[in-house]
């Protein structure tokens, strides 16, 4: 997720955390849930990813190196 800045630190860390409990054996249901709105509050589901506006998103235009 490209996207991600330094302020995203906190909920990078949370959904890691929660990768890592989801891994356990007796893993609640919860954290499964909880896991899947950290990712979709980044912009990390297929369909929240659609949603997301960055500036790796615009096409670049070949002819602006030569005119700006």
């Amino acid at each position: 997720m490209p996207w991600l800045t330094a302020s995203d630190k906190h909920i990078v860390a949370l959904a890691v955390m929660l990768t890592a409990k989801t891994h356990e054996t007796d893993c609640p249901m919860g954290y499964f849930a909880q896991l899947r709105l950290c990712l979709a509050s980044m912009g990390g589901t297929p369909v929240d990813y659609a949603r997301v506006k960055w500036a790796g998103d615009e096409p670049q235009d070949p002819a602006s190196e030569f005119l700006n």
